[in-house]
């Protein structure tokens, strides 16, 4: 029996880990080494080129202004999903019918498609799009701008699509932490003469540590890797103005065919995600023990 339990455990094992490899630890593989040639697929003659790629990605001002444009996005993002995400949670942290209508409502973009999110908020926010337009109606002309179109404005227009797309899950996160805080520290505040903000202070947000460790873990790995709004909404543009990592490597490895190059910019930005990742958990993880 105990032959065929690990029979049928290798057979149904192995269609999962087989998977696993094909698409996750090959092109990881690959990656790592075209990073190290100058591999094109419209020249069928290729070489090693050592570290070269690496060395240009330094003196390469489009890879700093892509990995700028990126930890910009990542600090505005992961600061106002979490900021709004507890005060939202806060509110609707009730019992009841309404609650649980405005739990939806704020989940719902978070199941949408990242392309769909894209073109939605493209027809808002275009200059003739919705937004400029109930601007006109309560006449607020004077507040309409080229939300994409203009280089100072397009990231932050970017950053608030996200933060509308991804601010659903941090609420989830934090109401679940809210629900698993015991009721009884409360009680015991309310005995000392907490108010409110004592309540906050000293009991919801010390206690909250789970949850910010994993929204801000989750919301920094998620927009170091966005690609789809981005080239939906800017392409990039205005000029360089939104062109983030993810997008500059996919251009530069499928649109201008330097592979080994784009290789190169990937193999970074899974280094970084991997050092971001290992730093922010020990840190937050700290944290948590500390409270």
């Amino acid at each position: 029996m105990k032959r065929k339990s690990v029979g049928r455990f290798v057979v149904f094992a192995s269609h999962g880990v087989a998977m696993y490899t094909v698409f996750i630890i090959v092109p990881i593989i690959l990656s790592i080494v075209y990073s190290f040639t100058n591999i094109n697929p419209l020249y069928p003659n290729w070489s090693f080129i050592g570290f070269r790629n690496y060395l240009d990605l330094f003196e390469d001002a489009g890879f700093w202004k892509a990995l700028g444009n990126t930890v910009t996005l990542a600090i505005l993002v992961t600061f106002a999903c979490n900021a709004l995400g507890i005060m939202i949670a806060m509110m609707l942290n009730f019992k009841g019918m309404l609650y649980n209508a405005l739990r939806s409502m704020f989940f719902a973009p978070q199941i949408l498609s990242a392309v769909i999110v894209g073109f939605i908020w493209s027809i808002i926010l275009t200059n003739d799009g919705i937004l400029n337009k109930i601007l006109s109606l309560l006449h607020l002309e004077f507040l309409k701008e080229s939300w994409l179109a203009n280089p100072d404005l397009a990231l932050y227009s970017v950053a608030a699509v996200i933060i509308w797309q991804m601010l659903g899950f941090s609420v989830v996160i934090y109401l679940a932490t809210l629900q698993s805080i015991p009721k009884d520290l409360y009680e015991a505040s309310d005995i000392d003469g907490g108010n409110r903000w004592d309540k906050f202070r000293h009991v919801t947000f010390p206690l909250l540590a789970p949850g910010i460790t994993i929204n801000i873990i989750m919301l920094l790995i998620t927009v170091f890797k966005i690609y789809d709004q981005i080239a939906v909404l800017t392409a990039g543009g205005p000029g360089t103005a939104t062109e983030v990592l993810a997008y500059k490597i996919v251009y530069t490895g499928f649109t201008k065919n330097e592979m080994g190059y784009g290789s190169s910019m990937s193999v970074m930005l899974f280094i970084l995600i991997g050092l971001l990742s290992v730093i922010s958990t020990t840190f937050l993880r700290k944290r948590e023990v500390e409270h």
